[in-house]
């Protein structure tokens, strides 16, 4: 550990794939774990492992169970309250939670417990190829994952939007989304009709990312945000430096953007929870994913302070 700017992580395993439906990812905390990912961050922080959260077996035949159009509900909604109560609890003890992925459903859990913590006072910057802003009604597939934002903001079903707490947990004018590229119709109605800010991979490209984290901090300092849930999902990257992933869409952002993006991001000191999110190692080339997947880990431990 490097004194000074040492800060106390806990790390929390999410060994889920009920969100995405698509095995593998549920393999992510394991294989980060046994490329020492603990040892990255005990390089400079203070860390403590939780562990992971408990995920329930549930026979894929009874995926649509409970409710026809999302799959796994009561087994996603029972992990991610265990997630929010103990991101709850990693914040009351002075730490900063870095969720393991397994899939976005995660932030469901994630984001209920800093949002309890923080109350108003979250920012929320969403760094994904998608949206994530599905409600049941509006979600081609039925998948979970890409729910929790709309869930997040009190949109969609009861018992995903009152995880932790019955309330709203995020203002959406306090979402900012970058790098998205694959957005369903409802989702872009509801961006524009919501006004969250959003810097697609066409906005980065075109203004650079240096310039594109400039406004958005810009923005967050506007509306006297003071600290960040930083949800970072590697298909965000162009999918030639993370093949080992569900939902790959071409034209990402570069290892390089990404790396610009986040270090004007920790740059704020304002980063408060962290996850981390859609590795699957089932799907890799080479460990390619791998290797890009230690070296954001790497990159975001000597940033966070």
């Amino acid at each position: 550990m490097i004194g000074g700017l040492s800060m106390n992580i806990s790390i929390i395993g999410m060994p889920l794939f009920y969100g995405c439906d698509k095995p593998g990812v549920e393999q992510g905390p394991k294989i980060l774990r046994e490329n020492n990912v603990i040892d990255i961050f005990a390089k400079k922080h203070n860390v403590i492992d939780l562990g992971d959260i408990s995920v329930p077996f549930l026979d894929a035949k009874k995926k649509f169970l409970i409710n026809p159009k999302m799959k796994y509900l009561n087994e996603v909604i029972e992990c991610n309250t265990s997630l929010a109560e103990l991101v709850y609890l990693a914040l009351n003890n002075d730490t900063i939670p870095f969720i393991l992925g397994g899939d976005h459903s995660l932030a469901l859990g994630s984001l209920a417990g800093t949002s309890k913590y923080f109350n108003d006072d979250l920012a929320v910057i969403w760094i994904d190829a998608h949206g994530d802003l599905n409600t049941h009604e509006t979600s081609p597939s039925g998948n979970i994952h890409g729910m929790p934002l709309a869930a997040s903001i009190g949109l969609g079903y009861k018992s995903l939007t009152s995880i932790l707490f019955n309330k709203r947990k995020v203002n959406p004018k306090n979402i900012f989304l970058l790098g998205c590229r694959d957005l369903d119709s409802g989702e872009i109605k509801l961006i524009n009709n919501l006004e969250i800010s959003m810097w697609t991979i066409e906005d980065i490209k075109n203004k650079g990312a240096e310039a594109t984290i400039e406004e958005l901090l810009r923005k967050i300092n506007n509306n006297h945000l003071t600290n960040i849930h930083l949800s970072y999902d590697i298909d965000c990257l162009d999918p030639s430096y993370v093949p080992g992933t569900g939902t790959p869409v071409n034209n990402g952002l570069t290892f390089e953007e990404s790396q610009i993006l986040l270090h004007g991001i920790f740059g704020t000191s304002h980063v408060k929870c962290i996850d981390f999110v859609e590795y699957n190692p089932t799907l890799d080339k080479d460990n390619k994913t791998k290797e890009t997947c230690i070296q954001l880990i790497n990159l975001m431990s000597q940033e966070l302070h």
